[in-house]
């Protein structure tokens, strides 16, 4: 069983439309931002075992490199979920937003 968090910085339209979006490699709503490169690589400076459930992956990067700068997606195993709270952080920090895959709304 697994979880499903999405971050970006700059996003047009619904937060649940945009999530939906990303579960079908759709990025057009939204704008890079340095934020979110930085908070990227936050995330896997700290956790680097996130790096096998991070979407996009080095292979998706490779075919859209900008999409790295577009949004993280984490597809959390149970047994990473104590991680959540300071992933939830180092969002704020960067001054993100995003959506939650099992609540069911924006953050």
């Amino acid at each position: 069983m697994s979880s499903d968090f999405a971050f970006w910085k700059v996003s047009v339209g619904d937060p649940g439309e945009v999530y939906d979006g990303l579960a079908d490699g759709e990025t057009d709503a939204l704008e890079p931002h340095p934020d979110l490169t930085r908070f990227r690589s936050e995330l896997l400076s700290r956790w680097p075992d996130l790096v096998d459930v991070l979407e996009p992956d080095e292979y998706d990067l490779a075919d859209a490199p900008d999409d790295a700068a577009k949004y993280v997606l984490l597809t959390l195993p149970v047994g990473m979920l104590s991680h959540l709270d300071g992933i939830y952080e180092l969002a704020r920090q960067h001054g993100l937003c995003g959506y939650s895959g099992v609540a069911g709304e924006a953050f």
